[in-house]
């Protein structure tokens, strides 16, 4: 019992530590012009030879299957920032597929894909169409929804952009 109350007060003795270096270099820097600062931290770490390399979104749309058609909405720039997909389960799981975007037909046949990514196309099925949503993947700008078209054997199932779906019947 007694060991436990000395972890306890070495612990509680690095934080304090911890929180007085901290503070002592704020102090440090405190009253010194912010670019003598941003000069000193850029001349610790040089980098004589800057790398650049081309966007995540580029590679992708470098590597992707030329026959699919860019969105007519932003898609998400970085893919690594999206969401885990989740099962969407057996209640309200019926929807359409819409090819209209702001009250266009952009779409007349739906694309379904292998990914959120779109590097290939999966399936497709006329505007209308009903589906079953199986999977739901949440991010950052555009949600996509794992569906599978109802009544039509074959490849029937893609990850679908959300605004391609509609929770109303399609007339």
């Amino acid at each position: 019992m007694l060991v436990y109350r000395y972890i306890w007060l070495i612990i509680l003795g690095l934080g304090l530590l911890g929180l007085m270096a901290a503070c002592t270099a704020a102090d440090l820097t405190e009253g010194v012009a912010e670019d003598t600062v941003e000069t000193a931290v850029a001349l610790a770490s040089p980098t004589p030879f800057p790398t650049i390399e081309p966007t995540f979104a580029a590679r992708i749309a470098a590597e992707r299957d030329p026959h699919i058609p860019d969105l007519p909405f932003y898609d998400n720039p970085d893919p690594d920032q999206c969401g885990i997909p989740i099962i969407w389960g057996s209640v309200n799981n019926k929807a359409w597929l819409t090819g209209m975007y702001e009250g266009e037909l952009v779409q007349p046949t739906v694309l379904l894909y292998d990914s959120h990514l779109r590097m290939q196309i999966t399936a497709e099925a006329p505007h209308g169409s009903v589906v079953t949503i199986i999977m739901y993947q949440q991010n950052p700008v555009v949600d996509y929804y794992y569906v599978q078209i109802d009544g039509v054997d074959g490849p029937n199932k893609g990850w679908l952009p959300a605004p391609f779906l509609s929770f109303e019947p399609i007339s």
